[in-house]
């Protein structure tokens, strides 16, 4: 038997994505049992991979320390789609105990509605104050284990968006150089409450693939990519698309059932003439 769970926890170590699917076919408790019995990171990894609404009953079936940790090792994205599955009392369980930056991160994805540019947002984007030279930004890059580079937003002390600078300008400078002098301006942001359709309208693509993303209040949030919002804006409409067509089916059913109901009266009715007359 042992040989067996530690074949199977090396499967999905090595082939996570297939083993989300042999997971989502069993029951949730089976399935959030394997997830709390294999390594951390590993537990992570599955319920990344896993469908979301999936993923968030076997949340809901974890105990709350387990289910925290589990979703503290998974990125803001993910952790918000799975948690939008998943009953607000358990949220807000698991959320009390999270890393502050982390927490506050989900929460910005879970305050808007899908049908909004926030919902679908980055927000784990490394950013640099506006006041350090580049030797201090170079470190910082290098403490942050941040994979997409090419594009670095600077920040004024309020959380406001400064602008942004390019990797390959700031390795070319000397460390003492303040970041000031080589920030370039950032093309106009969204607004994270834009509806998805009208954001995918923005002439700022015409010159990016992502752009900032700001609230109300013009503090940066972190980016979006084109991909990802029209992605988005597809799948919305088509869960859109499923659910008109299910009203007009039940506007059928409804209008069949009134019908007969009417049909059945009418016929009663007759009926009971029929009997009245000695017919």
């Amino acid at each position: 038997m042992h040989s067996k769970v530690s074949l199977a926890i090396d499967f999905a170590d090595a082939y996570p994505q297939q083993a989300a699917r042999v997971l989502e076919q069993l029951a949730s408790t089976e399935t959030s049992a394997f997830i709390d019995s294999v390594p951390d990171k590993q537990s992570a990894s599955l319920l990344a991979s896993m469908l979301p609404h999936v993923a968030g009953r076997c949340i809901a079936a974890l105990p709350v320390e387990s289910a925290r940790k589990y979703l503290s090792g998974t990125n803001p994205k993910t952790a918000a789609s799975i948690l939008r599955h998943v009953p607000d009392a358990t949220v807000n369980s698991i959320m009390k105990g999270m890393r502050r930056s982390h927490a506050m991160r989900i929460s910005i994805l879970l305050n808007h509605s899908l049908s909004m540019v926030g919902a679908w947002l980055e927000p784990t984007i490394l950013t640099l104050p506006h006041n350090c030279t580049v030797g201090e930004a170079c470190k910082r890059l290098q403490e942050g284990n941040y994979p997409d580079f090419h594009r670095i937003y600077v920040e004024d002390g309020e959380q406001n968006l400064v602008g942004y600078l390019r990797l390959a300008r700031l390795i070319q400078e000397k460390d003492e150089r303040p970041i000031a002098n080589l920030i370039d301006p950032c093309p106009p942001p969204l607004r994270s409450n834009v509806p998805l359709d009208s954001a995918l309208t923005n002439v700022a693509w015409r010159e990016s693939d992502f752009l900032p993303v700001v609230d109300r209040h013009q503090k940066f949030l972190g980016i979006i990519r084109y991909a990802s919002l029209r992605s988005a804006a597809l799948n919305l409409r088509e869960t859109e698309e499923v659910a008109d067509t299910s009203g007009i089916f039940l506007d059928l059913a409804e209008a069949c059932y009134i019908g007969l109901a009417e049909v059945m009266n009418a016929s009663l009715s007759i009926e009971g003439n029929i009997r009245k007359k000695g017919v």
